[in-house]
């Protein structure tokens, strides 16, 4: 191969790179500095060339500073000019369909062509106290089970659509803009990839959650059941991955473990009492593994994100930079986006 000047993509030019932030922040951070770290976590994924960036929607949750995702849009959506701003997601389950409509409505009109909806079915709370978190946001019992018809409701809303498709039919949507969101589902089973193939949505597979519940087979379904509709759509997938990336491997995989002890720390699952270091070391690894963590410098960041590319037929990977601070996130996505452009023979001499 010839020398070049010019720098080559490491992944086809096809597939974008998107952000999830889910508002994490260390023990001790001021709730004013957690919520601007995620402001500041966007405006970075803006600056160097993000598709789109989404705000998580967790409640009770002492390690994330994202609970209110359609408040988090407007204002980043009004500090920012090109990228796309939605939620990953909105639990809908937790929410009146037509409520969540009204609100996303209202940022399209803001932010025309620029607003995006993930919705999800979980609660967005840990184990820990599900029941008494379900209670405080009035949330049904069966509401899990009824998040099909929500969506149908959503849908019917934010489409205008007939009294064949919602029992709320004759209830305008306001504002009544020309254009709506786009729709994404968010999840990790058969269940939600189904849902999603249906009604001709976006999938987002989340693969970052955990791998002692990831069923790739959500991936051939939502493929397999896909219908298209009226509009002709065909099936995207988007595919979200925990990724630290630093200036060395070393140094990632430093990081990375780092985070990955104060989790098991702050899980469900600490252990009882301050484990030894040899056990802490060990817990940090199998978290890392658990959770499928790419880590390391810009190179191998690149050419693993390029083999899942390639395992999934991605069209979009969604970066979940695990880490728990502004700063830390930001690197990671300043140099997760760099890694798309390191010249070939730099990726050789870093592999």
């Amino acid at each position: 191969m010839t020398g070049s000047a010019q720098p080559v993509d490491l992944l086809p030019p096809r597939v974008p790179f998107s952000v999830l932030e889910r508002g994490g922040h260390l023990g001790g951070t001021t709730a004013e500095q957690a919520v601007q770290d995620v402001v500041d976590v966007a405006t970075t994924a803006e600056a160097h060339g993000y598709h789109r960036v989404w705000v998580a929607e967790h409640h009770a949750a002492g390690k994330s500073a994202s609970s209110a995702p359609a408040v988090l849009i407007a204002h980043i959506a009004a500090l920012t000019e090109r990228i796309r701003v939605g939620s990953g997601g909105v639990m809908l389950p937790n929410h009146p369909p037509f409520t969540v409509a009204e609100q996303f409505a209202t940022l399209q009109a803001l932010h025309p062509g620029r607003i995006d909806l993930g919705i999800g079915r979980s609660s967005g709370g840990s184990t820990q106290g599900h029941r008494l978190l379900e209670a405080a946001l009035r949330r049904a019992p069966d509401a899990s089970a009824r998040f099909p018809e929500q969506v149908d409701e959503l849908l019917g809303f934010l489409h205008h659509r007939g009294p064949q498709q919602h029992r709320f039919h004759a209830l305008p949507l306001t504002p009544h803009t020309a254009g709506v969101p786009e729709v994404h589902v968010l999840g990790a089973g058969e269940n939600s990839a189904r849902l999603a193939a249906e009604r001709g949505l976006p999938f987002v597979y989340g693969h970052h959650l955990s791998r002692t519940i990831r069923r790739p087979s959500a991936v051939a379904r939502y493929r397999s059941a896909f219908r298209a509709g009226s509009d002709g759509a065909r099936p995207r997938l988007l595919v979200s991955v925990q990724v630290v990336c630093a200036e060395t491997d070393e140094l990632a995989e430093s990081l990375a473990l780092r985070t990955a002890a104060y989790v098991v720390a702050h899980s469900d699952l600490a252990p009882d009492g301050p484990p030894s270091p040899a056990r802490e070391e060990f817990l940090a690894r199998e978290a890392l593994e658990e959770y499928a963590v790419v880590h390391g410098a810009p190179a191998r960041v690149a050419a693993e994100l390029e083999a899942l590319v390639t395992e999934f037929g991605a069209d979009e990977l969604m970066i979940v930079p695990f880490e728990l601070t502004a700063l830390a996130r930001c690197r990671t996505l300043r140099l997760t986006a760099a890694a798309r452009r390191v010249r070939p023979a730099e990726r050789t001499a870093r592999s």
